[in-house]
This record gives structure tokens, sequence and C-alpha cells, in this order.
């Protein structure tokens, strides 16, 4: 059973494979703020699960399952919990990375964070480091913004957030 930083580690890897970045176990779990035995653990997990494929020595993403599970399984396994209104880092629809015809609500939603940009309603992200692997990766920062979008989206802007996340997990955005 995949675990929510297992999603994190998944990221990392396609996020690392899109920026053409090879990293030691240990420096890639650093930047997502896990331990370096759970970054391994969450990597057999997501093996098991058939999201993660070992080839020559490397293990790679399945983009057609990180993406199905993504857009339609993180909804139902990690519901949005909002946590109440604070300083916080911008996420869904509020983050800068995410450019659609969705109008940002207001107040905006925000992961707690103290050293936060923005002030909104707070929202419990998929596991406590998101933000801190948000902050070391951009393009982890605008997959998350789009999987909170995702997670917190009514019919219409789920379908926008689900056509976003398929477009730049795909790399065609």
């Amino acid at each position: 059973m995949l675990k929510p930083q297992d999603t994190l580690i998944a990221l990392k890897l396609w996020a690392d494979y899109q920026q053409q970045l090879v990293m030691p176990l240990r420096e890639a779990a650093s930047l997502v703020g896990i331990s370096v035995s759970e970054f391994s653990k969450g990597l057999q997990r997501l093996e098991t699960a058939k999201l993660v494929v070992a080839r020559d020595g490397r293990r790679f993403v399945e983009r057609g399952a990180l993406l199905e599970w993504l857009c339609y399984g993180v909804r139902y396994a990690y519901p949005v919990e909002q946590i109440g209104f604070g300083r916080g880092v911008p996420t869904a629809w509020n983050c800068p990375h995410v450019k659609s015809d969705i109008l940002p609500p207001a107040p905006a939603t925000v992961w707690q964070q103290p050293k936060g940009t923005i002030e909104g309603v707070m929202i419990a992200p998929i596991h406590d480091s998101a933000p801190l692997a948000a902050s070391n990766n951009a393009l982890m920062y605008h997959a998350l913004a789009l999987i909170d979008a995702v997670r917190l989206g009514k019919p219409r802007e789920l379908a926008i957030a689900r056509e976003l996340l398929i477009k730049l997990i795909k790399g065609t955005f």
C-alpha cells in the first residue's frame, strides 16, 4: 500500500528525469525531506505498485501509471484537510506556476509555512515535507500545486487541473 511520501518520491524521480538530473539516493531524499531509509522503502512500494520500473540500474517513473494515480487516485487516497487560516506558500490555483483560465480563489489556498508569502486558507499537503520538496524544485512545486487543484476541484476545475497535470507530466506544457 502506498504512503503519502511515495507520491513525493515518484514526483522527484519524474522531475529529475525531466531536468536530466542524476543524483545519489541520499541527496534526493534530503531534497524531498524524507529519510534515506524511508526513500528506499518508498521506491520499493512504488515498484510493487508499478509506478516505477528499474532499467539499466536506474529507476524510472511509468508516466501513464503516475498520471492515473495523480489524476484519479490521490484525490481519494489523500482528501483535502483544511487546517485554518494563516501565512503560507500558495498552492493549487494560487501557485504562480499554474496558468489557466481559472480565477484563483480569494482568500488564497496555502500550505502552512511561517515564512510564507501570502495569507490564506491553509490546507494540509499530501505529505508534511511537500513544501520543502516544492521549495527545492520548481517543477515539483508546479506538479504538487496541480495535485492540490485536483484534490480541491469541483467538476470544471477538476477537468482543467487534470488536463494541465497531464500536459506537465508528459512534458507538453
